[in-house]
């Protein structure tokens, strides 16, 4: 069963920044940003289970965190019933515990 994918807020702000700031590198290099992005959410959509489980947090649901394939990125995420939320674009070499504070 595919399950909707819904970013929250602070990671749709995430996804809009990065990709932004790649077109700024080089014109089309967003374009790619955002084409992984979305080939992740539909393999995350179809099998949630496909990230590696984030350990040692303080919350009820389990957490996931999937790379991107060229981009320095994690889409961190966790499942629901009904749903799946994207909790962050993480970059992965700054400030990686960044999103803890946005599972409360």
């Amino acid at each position: 069963m595919i399950k909707p994918v819904r970013p929250n807020d602070a990671a749709e702000a995430e996804f809009r920044y990065y990709i932004q700031w790649y077109e700024n590198e080089s014109v089309g290099l967003g374009d790619r940003l955002w084409a992984e992005i979305q080939g992740i959410l539909s393999l995350i959509a179809e099998f949630p289970s496909i990230g590696e489980t984030v350990r040692h947090l303080d919350v009820r649901e389990i957490v996931r965190r999937a790379p991107l394939r060229h981009f320095p990125f994690r889409v961190v995420y966790r499942e629901y019933i009904e749903y799946i939320e994207v909790v962050a674009l993480a970059h992965t070499s700054r400030e990686p515990r960044y999103w803890r504070s946005r599972l409360k």
